[in-house]
């Protein structure tokens, strides 16, 4: 991870790979050597700002996270542009799906106003807030991100779409393509093999894990519902990175970290910070306490 120096105050935190194989130690130890942690943005930090929107991909920035995930279709016009659902009705005022609509239209979209509307204890209004297209969040971010691409649709052409994009911006050492679907996966492969991949798994089983390792995969995403340390012992033990996904509560982060995965995607990603920093400094502190108890005695 690379720290960002326009955005990065003093007092942000930000999860290097000494951290992050720190964080991994004070779980179960896995069964091989761990990998950096990934503290992934959902969406970028998406209970705070409009998901896949720049606002939320600064908010990640803004509290120290460097690792977002966004989620990508094809514009009528070809365009990557993130959106997740499937039809644009559920949080903007546009009909049908992103692939029905030109990327001009799409980006004029108001998601800001949905946001509003779900979330009325935010600090600010949102309402305004557009759609955006890949190309704009590599421009506005660059290298002070790294991103992890979800190829939301199922239309052959994005993955190529998507690696046009990547490699106009210069980012291919930036990114991971992940989905839940195999195929579009193994175009990416065919399209892009040095950008690793992940593969969202639902459900996931030890031979989906080995179905990820044999194609030559660098991670897989399970479901925190899911996730157990067989499972992350099994991935670690093929050579994949495992991280879960749909993590959200303080229990939900704990259980997760007990299993000894690679990393997790939230819409909190401050709460999954602040519990990894817990683990790490209480040790420290209990240490700090038996001398001064020592000293006294």
């Amino acid at each position: 991870m690379t720290r960002s120096p326009a955005r990065t105050s003093g007092s942000a935190i930000l999860l290097g790979a000494w951290l992050a194989a720190a964080g991994c130690a004070a779980a179960q130890p896995p069964a091989v050597a761990p990998h950096p942690f990934h503290v992934i943005a959902h969406r970028g930090a998406s209970a705070e700002a409009p998901e896949n929107t720049l606002p939320a991909f600064e908010r990640a920035l803004a509290l120290g996270v460097v690792e977002v995930e966004l989620d990508v279709q094809l514009s009528r016009d070809g365009v990557p542009v993130l959106f997740h659902d499937r039809t644009l009705e559920t949080k903007t005022l546009l009909r049908g799906a992103v692939r029905d609509h030109p990327a001009e239209e799409l980006v004029r979209a108001d998601v800001g106003s949905w946001f509003d509307r779900t979330h009325p204890g935010s600090d600010r209004r949102w309402a305004g807030t557009p759609l955006t297209t890949l190309r704009a969040v590599f421009e506005a971010f660059g290298a002070r991100l790294r991103y992890h691409v979800e190829i939301k649709d199922d239309l052959e052409t994005t993955p190529a779409r998507v690696i046009e994009t990547i490699a106009a911006s210069g980012l291919e050492g930036r990114v991971m393509l992940t989905s839940f679907s195999r195929a579009q996966l193994e175009r990416a492969r065919r399209g892009a093999p040095a950008i690793p991949v992940c593969w969202l798994l639902k459900p996931a089983s030890p031979q989906r894990i080995d179905e990820a390792a044999d194609a030559g995969f660098a991670m897989v995403g399970v479901d925190a519902s899911e996730l157990t340390e067989p499972l992350v012992r099994r991935a670690q033990a093929r050579g994949l990175e495992i991280r879960a996904y749909g993590v959200e509560t303080d229990a939900e982060i704990e259980r997760a970290l007990a299993t000894g995965c690679n990393g997790m995607t939230t819409d909190q990603p401050q709460r999954l910070v602040a519990r990894f920093l817990e683990r790490l400094l209480a040790p420290r502190r209990a240490r700090s306490a038996g001398a001064s108890r020592r000293s006294l005695g």
